[in-house]
């Protein structure tokens, strides 16, 4: 099912939603199973390409909330400030329609150098065909993932694409397709990573491409079926479900290692919901999603349009974020 659009009063337009990576800890109940995974994946690479690296749990943000500039632009400079407050280790940048996300390729390319400098981690974030191509390479997407990796050349902070709705454009991407794409910018960044947007009940729409390691890892929207953003409760076993079935194709597949599975989380009302996102329930679901990448379940955390101009939501990420880190010390 695809995601609605939302409409975000603090920009004054409409943003799609959803997103980022990462490999998780060794401990709990998959202990075992996760240290033959990560043993296998040291020697392996990645999914796409055996380049790829296993990267370290993310601890993410996607979309430009509240960091824009006048003309519509991304605050660069502000943007970063506030990951480094927060503590977030990678940020998903939306590219799309140019008359609704003007210059944000363009964004892009003048965010890596500065990325680089501040050691955060760039993603590139494409809406796929169902919610308009994104400009200026439209529904080119082998030349989307080919203009990525030359940034990606130059500033390999860069760390890979991530395409929105993923379960409900299979027909445009086939595994064949992505496997092109990924053909074709690893050789200029082999280290370059794709992730791909998969909701809770339509994991079968991916099933192929899991088996045949077409992807590097998917990232799981919590909203479907409870289509509400107050009740944390079915997230964990959400997960675990989703590891299972994860598990279960790349064994059928006969590929080694984990497939990263990363949790997004909603900071921003969707069109479905009755309810809009509190900074205690953004807290809660990281810190669900942050427990299940300790017991090696899950890979990291993604914020979904965290209004990054709201000090309590920052506050409240914040505290997740960092109290990860510190735990790590």
């Amino acid at each position: 099912m695809l995601l609605s659009l939302l409409r975000m009063p603090s920009i004054g337009g409409f943003i799609l939603a959803n997103v980022a990576m990462s490999l998780a800890a060794q401990t709990g109940p998959h202990a075992e199973s996760s240290k033959t995974h990560n043993s296998a994946r040291a020697s392996w690479g990645g999914f796409t390409g055996s380049e790829v690296p296993s990267l370290a749990p993310l601890l993410g943000d996607y979309g430009n909330v509240g960091v824009r500039t006048p003309q519509n632009r991304t605050d660069i400079p502000r943007l970063l400030v506030v990951l480094k407050e927060m503590g977030a280790r990678d940020y998903m940048h939306l590219v799309w329609r140019e008359k609704t996300s003007p210059s944000a390729w363009q964004d892009f390319q003048q965010m890596a150098p500065e990325f680089q400098k501040a050691n955060v981690g760039l993603w590139l974030y494409l809406t796929p065909p169902s919610e308009g191509v994104p400009d200026p390479f439209g529904g080119d997407y082998v030349r989307w993932a080919v203009e990525c990796a030359e940034v990606a050349k130059q500033y390999p902070v860069v760390k890979g694409i991530c395409i929105d709705d993923f379960n409900g454009n299979v027909k445009k991407f086939t595994p064949s397709y992505c496997k092109q794409m990924m053909r074709e910018a690893h050789r200029a960044a082999p280290h370059l990573c794709l992730l791909v947007v998969c909701y809770f009940g339509y994991e079968r729409t991916i099933a192929s491409h899991v088996e045949e390691g077409a992807i590097d890892g998917v990232v799981f929207p919590y909203f479907y079926p409870h289509k509400n953003l107050s009740d944390t409760t079915i997230l964990q076993p959400q997960i675990e479900s989703y590891r299972r079935w994860l598990d279960q194709r790349t064994r059928k597949g006969g590929l080694p290692g984990k497939m990263p599975l990363v949790v997004m989380v909603y900071a921003a009302k969707h069109s479905q919901s009755r309810d809009e996102p509190t900074p205690a329930y953004v807290g809660n679901c990281l810190e669900i999603g942050l427990g299940t990448t300790r017991s090696g379940l899950t890979d990291g955390v993604v914020t979904y349009c965290l209004p990054k101009d709201n000090p309590s939501f920052v506050k409240r990420v914040t505290a997740v974020y960092k109290g990860w880190e510190s735990r790590k010390k």
